[in-house]
């Protein structure tokens, strides 16, 4: 494997372990695997904005895929998109 091969498999592989680690969060939410789980994404959430700011310092064509990634993360870890249930008034 040369090394722009290894490169676009650790790009990847950050991409996807940050992705999984916001689902999960999300899924494990109120349990007790919640906390080392928000831990695991908060390394997942650095790793890729790292990776997204050495992609538009180094002008990497696709770093817009890895703030693209980043943004989901945020968007998948605030927001709440289990059915809201009101009580009638």
């Amino acid at each position: 494997m040369d090394y722009a091969s290894s490169l676009q498999c650790g790009w990847v592989a950050i991409h996807l372990f940050g992705l999984i680690a916001a689902c999960m969060v999300r899924i494990y939410a109120g349990t007790a695997a919640e906390s080392p789980l928000q831990g695991v994404f908060l390394l997942g959430l650095a790793g890729v904005a790292v990776a997204t700011l050495a992609g538009e310092q180094f002008s990497w064509p696709l770093w817009t895929l890895s703030a693209t990634t980043l943004a989901l993360m945020l968007v998948i870890a605030i927001a709440d998109f289990r059915s809201q249930q009101h009580e009638p008034v």
